[in-house]
């Protein structure tokens, strides 16, 4: 019997994907905040459940080899890091198994048939500095101080952070303009539904040097009026007056682009609302992927991590095995990234997204781009392949012409389809819909190696066959990975093929057939 406090040694076996060791001892299953693989601990229960306890390290015994020394004294507490103590050679190794593990346990494949498929995961050459976003949480903390930094795992309560060793440095040093000019300034900090300040979205284009800042505040857009500047004594209100001084301080910056506010009145844990107001410069950067340029806005679903990204879109390119003829259907497009990278290798590129303000995002990057071979439009994919009228190998499908910019599309039948789902993996619905569609080839890009596992199990025991993985370390120091599949559609025998039989197979068979009647015939008889 366990109980809360006690001291046990583990051995640690195993990482979670949230950074826990694992361990075995007295047939319970430990999972333990600080300990990584290899270690030797005394570890103190903290939480008792049927099949398994928590823990937390008390004493390292016998050191992990793997073991090494966090570069952020605030790694262990905060809920951001949860492997930055271990070996980076080590944390691609534990993710590829991850991915492996999933795809065998939960999508029911072999084990010999993903090591036939999987290729060598791809890691950095720098795993830090490379967030190309920082969400920044502002509160108020039990003695009533203003704290900025990140959450504490698995809570609310926020940790004080001045430096992120993930985030690029010119993200820092924006966010110590803004963090003096909270403290100098007493800016209202949001606690309980009261106060105004709620998060800090600050991102920064790796190519161009762009900087966007987005206060999300619990304040109504017409209560902002900063068009004058901080020496122009009259403003609407205290946080008008003080967002002036803040753009004032912030337009100075070298790469600054753009400042917005974001109103958030809701009480919710979601960061960001529904609107979003410009107060300085453009309301979006600008960045690149390869030779594509994509403009950014505050809301905009952007992979964070560009340099993994490129990576990322040029395996998919790879498994794609465009060559200049094919229909791309590319759902769950967001801002038209992949399809827009693809576009120079496909006949035609056709995007499909739920959200009316990405679709937006995605035809002014077309068009950036001067891509003219790629359409987007909003909706769900199965609501669209049902309103397309085909006639052979393509369509017309009339759309809302304020999201799409022309009334009608005429579509092509997909030869391949890429899928870029959220972390919950495509709708049962989404899935069916590519069933009918039946492209020659599906590449999955998926964030959560458990659903992915989940919708590959559906798509391959009815129509395709796993062909390529590779895991991609888009997150270094974190237990999150991404994956890049590839399935293609399985052949089936010919129904005119002739099978020769011998007489002895035949005799079976026919035994078989026969067998089967009678059974049926017995029961319908009952």
């Amino acid at each position: 019997m366990f109980y809360k406090n006690q001291e046990i040694e583990v051995t640690i076996e195993d990482m979670s994907v949230n950074g826990e060791g694992i361990g075995h001892a007295h047939g319970m299953t430990f999972f333990v905040k600080g300990a990584v693989v290899g270690d030797k601990i005394i570890a103190g229960v903290t939480k008792i459940k049927k099949s398994m306890c928590y823990a937390r390290v008390i004493d390292i015994i016998e050191k992990s080899p793997y073991r090494c020394t966090e570069k952020c004294d605030k790694a262990r507490p905060c809920g951001g890091c949860q492997l930055q103590a271990l070996d980076y050679s080590k944390q691609l190794e534990l993710k590829a198994n991850h991915v492996k593990n999933n795809l065998i346990r939960v999508g029911g494949f072999s084990g010999e048939l993903i090591d036939d498929v999987s290729e060598a995961i791809i890691g950095m050459d720098e795993p830090y500095y490379y967030r190309n976003k920082l969400q920044i949480p502002v509160g108020v903390d039990r003695n009533g101080d203003v704290v900025m930094g990140f959450y504490l795992s698995h809570s609310h309560d926020i940790v004080p952070v001045n430096k992120c060793y993930l985030s690029h440095p010119a993200i820092e040093n924006v966010l110590a303009v803004i963090r003096e000019w909270i403290l100098r300034e007493k800016v209202s900090v949001y606690r309980k539904g009261q106060g105004v300040l709620r998060h800090i979205l600050i991102r920064y284009g790796f190519h161009t040097r762009q900087i966007m800042v987005c206060l999300v505040g619990n304040a109504k857009l017409e209560e902002i009026d900063v068009e004058k500047s901080s020496k122009q004594s009259k403003h609407k209100n205290k946080l008008s007056s003080q967002l002036a001084i803040l753009i004032d301080e912030l337009n100075v910056i070298d790469g600054m682009t753009s400042i917005v506010f974001n109103s958030n009145c809701r009480n919710t844990n979601v960061i960001l609302g529904d609107e979003t107001k410009l107060i300085w410069g453009k309301d979006t950067i600008t960045d690149y992927i390869g030779d594509k340029a994509f403009n950014i806005s505050a809301k905009s679903f952007y992979q964070v991590n560009p340099i993994q990204t490129k990576k990322l879109y040029d395996k998919v390119a790879e498994y794609a095995g465009l060559t200049g003829s094919e229909n791309v259907w590319d759902l769950y497009c967001g801002i038209g990234t992949i399809g827009i990278y693809l576009s120079d290798r496909a006949s035609f590129v056709f995007g499909v997204e739920v959200v009316p303000q990405a679709i937006e995002d995605a035809i002014e990057n077309a068009r950036l781009n001067s891509v003219d071979n790629a359409q987007f439009v909003t909706g769900k994919v199965e609501d669209i392949i049902r309103n397309i009228k085909w006639s052979d190998s393509t369509g017309v499908y009339k759309c809302d012409s304020q999201d799409s910019k022309v009334e009608e599309i005429t579509v092509a039948k997909p030869d391949i389809i890429v899928v870029d789902p959220p972390r919950k993996g495509c709708d049962s619905e989404c899935i069916s819909a590519i069933l009918e569609l039946q492209p020659d080839k599906v590449v999955y890009v998926s964030c959560n190696p458990s659903t992915l596992a989940r919708d590959l199990q559906k798509l391959c025991e009815s129509e395709y066959k796993l062909s390529k993985v590779t895991p991609v370390d888009m997150f270094p120091q974190t237990g999150h990975v991404e994956v890049i599949c590839s399935m293609s559609k399985q052949k089936k025998p010919d129904a005119h093929i002739k099978i020769e039989l011998t007489a002895e197979e035949y005799m079976k068979r026919a035994g078989e057939e026969h067998n089967r009647i009678m059974e049926e015939w017995e029961k319908n008889r009952k």
